[in-house]
Parts: structure tokens; sequence; C-alpha cells
């Protein structure tokens, strides 16, 4: 099976981490996107979030590495996921429909339908490791 390479950027603002909506889903998931050959992780993460959201990345810290089978398409992601602040007001653009910012609570209650690696795996360790308070 193939394998690809996506960037994501976890933004967490006021106790509230930021997950966007594309059009044609009804899943939520992290800004960021696929590495384009050359592409360095940094500049793949300030490409994707001027592109989905219209926002330039002030800074990221990496946080970890997560493996599994892409949700929408048939083939292995490696996901490398970074700590991210942005600059500038959200605006949805490309493949976005809309964002929200995510409260605890809202995960807890199982507010919004999410990709599964970021449901199960990432955000469960954002909270482990006290990043999300």
């Amino acid at each position: 099976m193939d394998e690809k390479t996506r960037v994501a950027a976890m933004v967490i603002r006021d106790g509230k981490l930021l997950l966007l909506k594309g059009k044609k889903h009804d899943e939520l998931w992290t800004p960021g996107g696929k590495i384009e050959k050359g592409e360095t992780d940094e500049e793949c993460l300030r490409r994707e979030l001027k592109e989905e959201i219209g926002v330039e990345l002030v800074s990221a810290t990496f946080f970890g590495a997560y493996r599994g089978k892409a949700f929408y398409h048939d083939y292995i992601m490696n996901n490398r996921v970074y700590i991210a602040q942005i600059s500038e007001t959200i605006k949805p653009a490309a493949e976005i429909e809309s964002f929200v910012w995510v409260s605890r609570d809202d995960f807890s209650n199982k507010k919004y339908p999410m990709i599964p690696i970021i449901k199960e795996e990432i955000i469960p360790d954002l909270i482990k490791q006290g990043v999300w308070k």
C-alpha cells in the first residue's frame, strides 16, 4: 500500500482546539496537508495554513508522529503533528467549508464527528501530556 506524509497543526487558543470541516465531508480534521517534494515540515505548514484558512504560521513545535490508514483514501498516512501558533483572522478557503473551536467538553461529549486518528490517538495524547488542558 502506498504511503504519504501529512503535516498537521494543532492550534489551541483559550482552551479550545481548532478543527476544520471540508467541503463535501462531515468529519472535522486538523489544519495541514500532504508534504510536497523538497518541502520541509515547516514550509508545508506555512503553505497549508495560508491555503486552507488564510493565516500565517507564527511558530511550530513538534508534538508527535502517528501512522495509520488514510480516512478518505486507500493509502497509509504518516502524520507529523505540531503544536502551532497562528496569526490573523481565520478565513476558510480552498477545500475548507468552515472551522470550529472545540472545547474539552465538546470533545468529551462527542459533539462533533472527527477523523478517527485525531479523535482516538492525537487528541487523547494532547490531553494525557497536558498540552490541551
